[in-house]
This record gives C-alpha cells, structure tokens and sequence, in this order.
C-alpha cells in the first residue's frame, strides 16, 4: 500500500475498512469508481472534507435497484454529497448517436452500466427513501449544468431542474472546494432548517413559490420560468445566454420561477477557484485506484503523474461546458506548488521519471489574466482575441523548463494540447521549444471545423488561422528534423452546418492530416450550442438548419473517414 491511508469506500455492497462504532460526518455517492487523484472529483472532496477534519466515507457506483447499497455507512451527521461523476452520467452512458457505450473508463475492468441514467436524480431518490429528512447536497458537472430548466437530448425534451427531479436540497454548482468550505462552518453553527435559509455563495436551492420577489426585489437576474422553458424553445436560448455571461460577471441571484418552488442560484465568492488548499496537501493522494477495486480503472493510466495546472477558461466556444462549470477567467497555480508536487512523484512505486501532461483546460493559458478584470461580453476569443486579454506561451515554457529540474523527472509533456488560435508569431522561439523538448510525437488541437460560418456559430477563430498553423507547425518539425503529427479534432453536424461538413473532407485530405478524431455534436445541457439545436437558432435569432435524424448527423462523419486521406 502507498504511504497514505485511503478513505472508507464500499463498492456494490463491498465495505473497505469500516468499524461498526465509526460515525461519519459526511458520505459521498458516486457514479465513478474512487480514484484517489486530484483529476477525479470524488477524491479532491474527500480529501478536502478531510483536511477540514471531517470523517469522510464514499460509497461508488451503488446498485441503484434497492436501498441496501446506499445504507452500508449508516447515516451522516451532517450531509449526503452526491454526484454522478467527472462526467454527466448521460454523456458517460450513451454515445452521440444515443447509443450505449460499449465501455466506461471511470469504472474497474472499464465495465460499462455501472451507473444509472441521470445518476444524480436515481442516487437522491434512493437516499431519500433511505435516510428521509436526511440533508442531500448534488455536485459536478451533472448537476452545475442541469440546475435550471435544460433541454436533454436523450429525452428529446426539456427538463426542469435537478432539484424538483432527484428531491435534493441544494446545488453546489462549478469547483465545490469552498461552498463546501462554507457550508460546513455554517453546520458546526445552525441546524439544516436555518442553513437552508442562509445564502451560501455558489449554491442553489428551493424557495417557496413566488418568494423570491419578496426575498430580493428588483436585485436578482430572474430567467424564463419553468413552464415557458417546456414550451418555448427560444426560452431555453435565453436562459443559455444570460447563464453564458452570469458566472463570471454577475454578482446578484439567479432566480427561475417553477409551479411548485423558485429555484434560487446564488454567484458565487471572490475566491471561488482557490487552488492554495490543493498546493499544500498535495501529497494525500495516493494517484492510484482504490484498492477495493479487483480490475484495474483504465482512466487512471493516461493521467497518473498528471498536473493540473489551472482552472477556468478564456475560450467562448458555444458548445462547450468549462466556462459554465469553471468560470470564464484562469486561475494558475504558483510554479512553486506546481515544482513542489512533482517533487513528491520520486517516492511513487509507479512513478518512472515521465510527467503525462502539465495543463488545464487549455495548457498554454497558463499565467494569462484579463487587464481590464473582467466586463459583459465575456467574449475574449470571439470573434477574435480580445486587447485585454495578456498572456502568451512565456508562462507555459517557463513552468516546463522548472518541472525539468525536478530531481527525478526525465520528461514532461503536454498531453491535453494547446489552444492554436492563441499561438501569435511572436511565440515562435516558445513554440518550438515546446515542439522539441515537450511533444510526444503528436501535437493535439482542436479546430473544430474550417467553414467560416460553422466556425462563427462554434464562436472560433477564422478558418484561415488554422490553415496558417499546420503550415506552421510543419515548417517547425521539418526544421527540427522531428517526425511529429498534428492530431486535431473535428466535429461534424453542428446546428447550422448545412452541408458545410464537406469542407472538412477536402481540408483533411489538402493537408495529409489524420481523421479519427471526429465526432458528432453532442447537446449537452446548459451551453448556447444546445440551445441552437433544440431551438433552430443562433445566438443572434437567426433561423439555422439542424441535423436532428441519426442518419444526417452521422453521414458527414462516415464520408470523412471514408475518402480522407492522411
């Protein structure tokens, strides 16, 4: 066993390390195997709850057709946290075509249906069976995205809020580290009934019924209602976009009026992505699948001597969901943390000298910050990069160069890729740096497309810039005498893409590039692109066309990886 003590866990009814006279402050349910690393989300809670002093137990991906599995750690004294995972269970259970996933990565042996479909609904229900009056909390991705009226497409309708579903009572939304931080020094002083009554920044709870005007008057953001959202798809456009601009900028409640509550969201504190707690404790985490478990998790592989390096992202992309869960500005940690974590991995059994990837959303943001901190818009990359946003891939080099000097670290890569449309000319000598000493034999960006308007309705950059960089990049390789690929990732089927997919095909095949990294879009609650899909709108209320039958969404892909050529 590693050096440090892991978590009271169960599996499908399987207990590791429970006493029978343990009592538990907190119990986490999980749709993902536990994975003790600071990339799973089950592990940076536990883990926080515990450098809080808190007795903290995980119960995985639980038998949801019963009780039985949800009750092996008795009851908390103060709060179930729930969530569905580092994905939501939609996304982790079904492809974009709807059909199952043959595997799920976040599960031993990589078994597929091990967890339920809305997970965060089935698991609540269950424990509200369980343990009634018990406090329920809902966290990640599954349920920051689906906490206001959402359309899913698996259901081809529009839902209403995790909290009416799953009979939760509270929503932490984006990084959870310090609402909890919060809500637990707010337990140690009131009971539930009053702190159900207490804004917690970044939560969302119930309300009675039309309250809300009473509560705060004209100072809330206050959204499409429920009802309106049901029928109105043009109401699920306009939630998306006051939500698209309310995380980062707005400091009043987000109120959505329902039949039977308001759903109140509150923004959220100043230091809402703290990284400081995860720099100084970074040695809990054992980087190994927890023990309980038979068969190795294959999503522990590829990321186990990874670094996070920063939250959030500048990127305005419409359909995807960072900046709704994260924020739209980067938070970087300090070199010194960074340096001070890698220091550690000398001691790992597994570690042999590489590190996978130093990065975050997008790697080269590292170090970048807005001049003007921050404004309404939030559109700092679209339709081009905006003058107030400083940084270049100086930042992202010097980190590099410092992880090279850590005794017993021999090579340092950047695995999750780098955001192309923000490589200027004047990175060049950075940018070949990184090529040589920090690429493993691939470079991963993603374009997304390369039709202007396809492009314009993703909010990207230009079509031409990318023609510029894979000329670019291969005048580097060549010059370094490297037989390096560029891997770029490309989505077809996009709202409005019309029968613009076809681009891609001559594009793929003008510039010799690999294409098995295509994808259909995929709507996924809360972002704009979803909205225009259900909608048949832009963001500007222009009527688009929507690929909506399996057999359009999947022709384009099939034509690429048919007649392209690498």
């Amino acid at each position: 066993m590693p050096w440090f003590q892991y978590p009271d866990v169960s599996f499908r009814g399987k207990v590791f390390q429970k006493t029978s006279t343990k009592t538990y402050d907190v119990i986490l349910v999980s749709g993902d195997a536990y994975v003790d690393h600071p990339s799973f989300p089950a592990a940076v809670i536990t883990r926080y709850l515990q450098s809080l002093h808190l007795n903290v137990a995980v119960i995985t991906q639980p038998d949801w057709t019963s009780t039985s599995d949800f009750m092996v750690f008795g009851r908390p004294a103060l709060f179930f946290g729930v969530t569905s995972g580092a994905m939501d269970s939609m996304v982790a259970n079904y492809t974009s075509m709807k059909m199952p996933r043959s595997e799920d990565r976040m599960s031993p042996g990589g078994k597929s249906g091990l967890r339920p479909k809305r997970a965060v609904n089935v698991y609540s229900q269950l424990l509200r069976q369980a343990f009634p009056g018990i406090p329920i909390i809902l966290g990640g991705i599954e349920a920051s995205l689906r906490r206001f009226s959402h359309y899913d497409f698996w259901e081809n309708k529009v839902k209403d809020s995790v909290l009416a579903d799953s009979g939760a009572d509270m929503i932490v939304y984006g990084m959870g580290e310090n609402p909890l931080r919060d809500i637990v020094q707010l337990f140690q002083k009131h009971s539930w009934k009053e702190l159900k009554d207490i804004p917690v920044p970044q939560t969302c709870v119930k309300r009675p019924p039309g309250s809300s005007s009473e509560i705060f008057g004209e100072k809330m953001v206050l959204l499409p209602d429920a009802k309106e959202c049901r029928q109105n798809p043009l109401a699920i456009m306009q939630l998306s976009q006051i939500m698209d601009l309310w995380y980062s900028h707005n400091s009043l409640p987000m109120v959505q009026r329902h039949e039977k509550f308001d759903f109140v969201c509150f923004p959220p504190s100043s230091d809402r992505f703290s990284l400081e707690w995860g720099a100084n404790n970074h040695k809990v985490f054992n980087r190994r699948a927890h023990p309980i478990y038979e068969e190795p998790v294959p999503a522990v592989e590829p990321v186990q001597f990874s670094i996070i390096s920063h939250r959030g992202c500048f990127g305005t992309c419409s359909f995807c969901s960072i900046a709704l869960h994260q924020g739209r500005e980067v938070i970087s940690r300090p070199i010194e943390s960074i340096v001070k974590e890698l220091a550690s991995f000398k001691d790992h059994p597994d570690f042999h000298g590489v590190v996978p990837d130093i990065g975050g959303p997008s790697a080269n943001m590292y170090g970048w910050s807005c001049e003007s901190g921050g404004c309404e818009k939030k559109l700092c990359t679209f339709p081009g990069r905006c003058k107030n946003l400083k940084g270049n891939l100086a930042p992202t080099v010097e980190l590099l160069k410092a992880a090279l000097q850590v005794p017993g670290i021999r090579k340092v890569f950047i695995g999750s890729g780098l955001r192309f449309d923000l490589i200027e000319r004047e990175d060049l000598n950075s940018f070949t740096y990184i090529i040589a000493n920090h690429v493993s034999g691939q470079l991963k960006v993603a374009p997304e497309h390369v039709s202007r308007k396809v492009l314009r309705l993703m909010r990207k950059a230009p079509d031409k810039k990318f023609a510029e960089f894979v000329e670019w990049y291969y005048e580097i390789v060549k010059r370094l005498n490297k037989k390096f690929y560029l891997i770029p990732y490309f989505m077809t089927a996009f709202p409005g893409a019309d029968e613009l997919d076809s681009e891609l095909e001559k594009f793929i095949s003008q510039y010799r590039l690999a294409h098995e990294q295509i994808q259909e879009f995929t709507p996924t609650p809360g972002t704009i692109a979803t909205a225009m899909y259900w909608s048949e709108t832009d963001f500007m209320g222009n009527k688009i066309s929507v690929a909506k039958s399996s057999e359009k969404r999947r022709n384009a892909r099939r034509n690429i990886q048919k007649n392209g050529r690498v």
